[in-house]
């Protein structure tokens, strides 16, 4: 991209980044905080790595500026723990092994999102499924494996994404609406049964803020 370039999509999307730094962090941001500086290298990390295929360029924005501000706070909070604690007490190591681990899968699922934005959404994804019983990282041992059925199946979590009604119910009973998908997809009751934690993560996904999941759930109905 050329310096002029970058110059016009800096001023197109000056107020955008503050709005976002202001609403990621709950206050105010200037150009002159470090924040507007996390905030401004998350998006032009989001500008080279965006696809346009996969939609708006500030919606992927949005969320990789939150997540890198959510790190930004967590490393100074961190540094500040540093300060008030003695050296001695830092053992740390069964923690930062169980994080090394969970980073590890992380990129395993999606090899070309930015790691951390993508680690938070699997995170709020996580947190979303366990009210379902459901484990996110048993998803790849649920997910059909003939592209046909993968596809009914992400067919019939986005009828539900699109009729609100029949998400609230969802959200709400923590089931299935299997009459009414059955009858607007069509789709086989038995499939709704063997394949209900896919379909459930996939109406989660995609009703929710998480287009690094997106698109490697879409990828998966490509492949």
């Amino acid at each position: 991209m050329r310096w002029q370039d970058e110059e016009e999509l800096l001023r197109q999307n000056e107020l955008f980044i503050l709005r976002t730094a202001r609403q990621a962090t709950g206050r105010r941001i200037t150009p002159s905080d470090d924040e507007w500086s996390v905030a401004l290298s998350a998006f032009w990390e989001a500008a080279r790595t965006h696809d346009p295929k996969k939609g708006d360029l500030q919606a992927y924005a949005s969320v990789v500026i939150r997540h890198r501000l959510v790190d930004h706070a967590r490393r100074v909070k961190a540094r500040q723990r540093e300060l008030m604690v003695e050296p001695a007490v830092f053992g740390g190591e069964v923690e930062e092994t169980a994080v090394g681990v969970q980073r590890a899968v992380e990129r395993a699922l999606i090899q070309d999102a930015p790691e951390t934005a993508l680690a938070e959404e699997i995170e709020e994804v996580a947190q979303l499924l366990r009210r379902y019983n459901i484990d996110f990282f048993d998803l790849p041992a649920c997910c059909p494996k003939a592209r046909k059925t993968r596809a009914h199946c992400l067919k019939a979590a986005r009828f539900v994404c699109r009729i609100e009604l029949l998400l609230r119910r969802l959200r709400q009973t923590l089931r299935l609406p299997a009459a009414e998908m059955e009858t607007g997809v069509p789709i086989a009751r038995r499939l709704l049964e063997q394949f209900r934690k896919y379909i459930i993560t996939s109406v989660e996904i995609e009703a929710g803020d998480f287009p690094g999941l997106q698109g490697y759930f879409a990828g998966k109905e490509e492949a």
